[in-house]
């Protein structure tokens, strides 16, 4: 049965400026990631994220003063989505962004 969410994914930052953990909320269609990746405005590649726990990846990469957006594919559907510019340049750990992207 898939979920239905309201609004877009939800990304939690924690880390520093060597190592990003990203916790991922509000995930709808299977409720469920199978794979995420990131990518810098300023690194044009994305760098796929290694699974902490739950719903947390992680990335060992210096993404300060970058725009990031997230390439996450879903377990259940292995559906693909990209969520563009998620957090800003400025971008703080400690923080949560919105996306405007979700599975169905």
């Amino acid at each position: 049965v898939p979920c239905n969410r309201n609004g877009g994914l939800r990304f939690s930052f924690q880390g520093n400026g060597y190592w990003l953990l990203v916790y991922v909320m509000n995930v709808g269609g299977g409720g469920d990631i199978w794979s995420m990746s990131v990518k810098g405005s300023g690194s044009g590649q994305w760098i796929v994220m290694s699974h902490n726990w739950g719903a947390s990846y992680q990335a060992f990469a210096t993404l300060g003063g970058q725009s990031l957006s997230f390439r996450l594919t879903s377990f259940t559907t292995r559906n693909t989505i990209v969520a563009y510019d998620v957090a800003p340049p400025n971008w703080s750990v400690g923080l949560t962004y919105e996306a405007n992207v979700n599975f169905q």
